[in-house]
C-alpha cells in the first residue's frame, strides 16, 4: 500500500464554493425570515405576551449562533482555497524539478 495522497485543487475549490453558497443561503434566509422569529403577541393577555417574549428570547440566542455559523462557513471555504493553492504550488515546484532533471 502506498502512502501517496491524491489531491485535486479543483475539487477543493468546488467544495469552497459550496460552503460559500451555503453561507449565502443562510444569510439570505436570516434577513428575509428574521422578523418571523420575533412574532408580536397574538393578544393582549399575559399568555400572549409571555409566548412572544419566549420566541424573542430564542431569537436572541439563535441570531448570534447563525451569524457565527456564516462566518465559520466562509472561513472554512477560505482554508480550502488556501490548501488548494498550496497543493497547486507544490505540484508546480515538483513538476519544475522533474523537468529540470530532478534534485541537483
Amino acid at each position: 500500500m502506498s502512502g501517496h495522497i491524491l489531491v485535486q485543487p479543483e475539487a477543493l475549490h468546488a467544495a469552497a464554493a459550496e460552503l460559500d453558497a451555503a453561507a449565502a443561503r443562510l444569510e439570505t434566509s436570516l434577513s428575509v425570515n428574521g422578523v418571523a422569529l420575533r412574532p408580536p403577541p397574538s393578544g393582549a393577555e399575559e399568555v400572549s405576551f409571555l409566548a412572544a417574549g419566549y420566541f424573542g428570547a430564542l431569537a436572541d440566542g439563535f441570531f448570534p449562533a447563525a451569524l457565527a455559523s456564516i462566518s465559520e462557513l466562509h472561513e472554512a471555504a477560505a482554508t480550502l482555497r488556501a490548501q488548494a493553492a498550496g497543493y497547486a504550488d507544490g505540484d508546480r515546484v515538483f513538476g519544475e524539478a522533474l523537468a529540470a532533471g530532478g534534485p541537483q
